[in-house]
């Protein structure tokens, strides 16, 4: 073997010294790496148990990014998440029918090929078709799923869906957390129509938040139906219970069917989009804290949330 052999076979020696110790240097920051959400609750006294728990969502976790992707296109259409609804109660190889509440058949078949070229489920020759893997009991923890994509995607703010908190006096399992321009944000994501939301939920809902103490709380019904016959009654109903130690006694109307309770708590339906109500709601509660200097620090969120 020459000198430029033995030459090359030095610098390759030290070529891959260097990329192994990259690797460890790499490894020791993950190591010590803590998701901003979860630092933030940490701080709060909130130890995070767990969260972000793909198992009952469609979407499986080892799943290419390109079907992850076209998922959540998908998901952006209210007609798609009825449809999926409609698919986790339907028995699989039976008629198309049933599917066709909300859509078309041309629309349903439209979506199952997706669903098909997704891997999530095979569809024969007359339309017959199964899951590929086990089906989901239920819709509400891929909608979750997506609301935590909402967040990353389109708002760049690191959140966590599935959370369950350890050390809390109300229950410690919150849908979605996610930290915005610094500020904590919860949202309470409800898979059903406004008629299966009972006041047990509401309560349960403003309690959590005594717990949290967050800058910014949702309550989202993913329906296009009115929320001020049902939703919006039922929390106003609550605040002769909660009234005094949120600060305020009603529930406002923001904008459309968007509702506010101190523009801290926000009521909110899925017309118009659920990014878009999101978004507004998040631009309310910034233009109106701002501009009544309740966040400087953290006897703000006290004052909203009764602690």
């Amino acid at each position: 073997m020459g000198d430029k052999e033995w030459e090359a076979i030095r610098e390759l020696s030290e070529r891959l010294d260097r990329l192994q110790h990259e690797l460890w240097a790499l490894k020791a920051c993950q190591a010590g790496w803590v998701h901003p959400v979860e630092r933030a609750l940490s701080q709060r006294g909130l130890p995070v148990v767990a969260h972000g728990d793909t198992t009952q969502v469609m979407v499986p976790s080892e799943a290419p990014q390109e079907a992850v992707d076209r998922f959540y296109d998908l998901m952006r259409r209210y007609s798609f998440r009825l449809f999926l609804r409609d698919l986790i109660r339907t028995s699989p190889k039976g008629s198309l029918e049933p599917l066709t509440r909300y859509c078309s058949l041309p629309t349903v078949r439209r979506y199952l090929k997706e669903l098909q070229q997704m891997g999530l489920v095979r569809v024969d020759a007359h339309w017959r078709w199964q899951w590929v893997r086990s089906s989901v009991p239920s819709f509400g923890p891929t909608l979750e799923w997506y609301v935590w994509q909402i967040f990353q995607r389109e708002f760049l703010a690191p959140a966590l869906f599935n959370v369950r908190l350890d050390r809390t006096r109300h229950g410690g399992d919150y849908d979605v957390i996610a930290l915005v321009n610094q500020r904590l944000v919860v949202v309470e994501v409800k898979s059903s129509p406004p008629r299966g939301v009972e006041m047990p939920a509401v309560k349960a809902f403003l309690n959590r938040l005594k717990d949290l103490q967050p800058d910014v709380a949702v309550f989202l019904v993913d329906t296009e139906l009115r929320m001020r016959d049902k939703i919006a009654a039922l929390f106003q109903e609550a605040l002769a219970d909660f009234g005094e130690a949120l600060g305020v006694r009603e529930v406002s109307r923001l904008v459309h069917e968007l509702f506010h309770i101190g523009h801290t708590i926000y009521l909110i339906n899925s017309r118009r989009g659920l990014y878009s109500n999101l978004r507004a709601c998040l631009r309310d509660a910034f233009r109106w804290h701002a501009q009544s200097g309740r966040w400087p620090g953290r006897q703000g969120r006290e004052h909203a949330f009764g602690v």
